[in-house]
């Protein structure tokens, strides 16, 4: 299995974290603003975001 932040592609802000295996992560259901990355574990919305490919603690 696999992590995978669900984002907002202007703000960077993690809308959602997917679990599920690699080989599903194309089926995930995106809006036309979202995008996601592969995270190593299971994140928090409110500590970390999206930047540049990168995922970034808040300051």
């Amino acid at each position: 299995m696999a992590y995978y932040a669900v984002y907002d592609k202007s703000s960077g802000e993690i809308e959602n974290v997917v679990e599920c295996p690699e080989f599903l992560s194309d089926t995930i259901h995106l809006d036309g603003n979202q995008s996601y990355l592969q995270v190593e574990s299971q994140v928090s919305p409110q500590e970390y975001l999206i930047f540049k490919d990168s995922l970034v603690l808040k300051s």
